[in-house]
């Protein structure tokens, strides 16, 4: 049975490198792209892509990655820069959430195996067998009739691990939506700025003609 109060214990040097990830809010107040700018998120996509490739080598499990919904894209580029400048912006915005997750960085997803190990009293083998198959990874049936063995305390596992990357997925893609709402309302003030500049030079013209027009000119 699992063992109810325990909290996940992270080291500072964990925590340390999610407080690394900054992010720029020019970038996301910028209405068009910029050279600088692209070269801030290939590096913030760079370091994602890196600790999604250092966790997956490890095999460890992490919820921070399962919640980015990218498991389908082959290869170790998860981010990259293709698309328009406003789906870049909340790309961007999307990575450096993850960056500051505990478990983006593969001590941090093993810190959180441990937690399960301990939360549930699993051996290393019995944590191990549990879980490479919630990855997908199990071949042979002697595993299958492991985690038969152990169904009940199996689904509370999986569903600890689903629920901590079903909470970092809902911040992630709440942060992403702020983010989009953001470069709307950026994009709608600068269009009247644009506008009422617009309108005011159109005045200055009709008033030096109109004046053009006292002299006879």
């Amino acid at each position: 049975m699992a063992k109810l109060g325990f909290k996940i214990k992270f080291t500072k040097s964990v925590f340390g490198a999610t407080q690394r990830a900054k992010i720029k809010k020019e970038i996301l107040q910028a209405v068009e792209s910029s050279p600088e700018y692209r070269k801030e998120i290939a590096r913030v996509f760079q370091m994602a892509n890196r600790r999604i490739q250092n966790i997956e080598q490890s095999g460890q499990l992490s919820p921070a990655v399962q919640a980015l919904n990218k498991g389908d894209i082959k290869g170790f580029t998860k981010f990259s820069m293709k698309g328009d400048w406003n789906t870049l912006k909340i790309e961007y915005g999307k990575a450096i959430s993850f960056l500051r997750q505990p478990t983006s960085t593969a001590q941090g997803a093993r810190q959180y195996g441990q937690h399960l190990q301990r939360m549930y009293d699993l051996t290393p083998d019995d944590y191990n067998l549990m879980a490479r198959n919630l990855q997908g990874k199990l071949n042979s049936v002697s595993d299958s009739e492991f985690v038969e063995r152990y169904l009940m305390r199996y689904k509370d596992f999986t569903g600890e691990m689903e629920q901590s990357a079903s909470d970092i997925s809902t911040q992630i893609e709440s942060e992403a939506q702020s983010i989009s709402r953001a470069i709307d309302a950026e994009i709608e003030r600068q269009a009247n700025e644009a506008a009422d500049q617009m309108e005011d030079m159109q005045n200055d013209i009709e008033r030096i003609l109109r004046n053009f027009n006292k002299f006879g000119l």
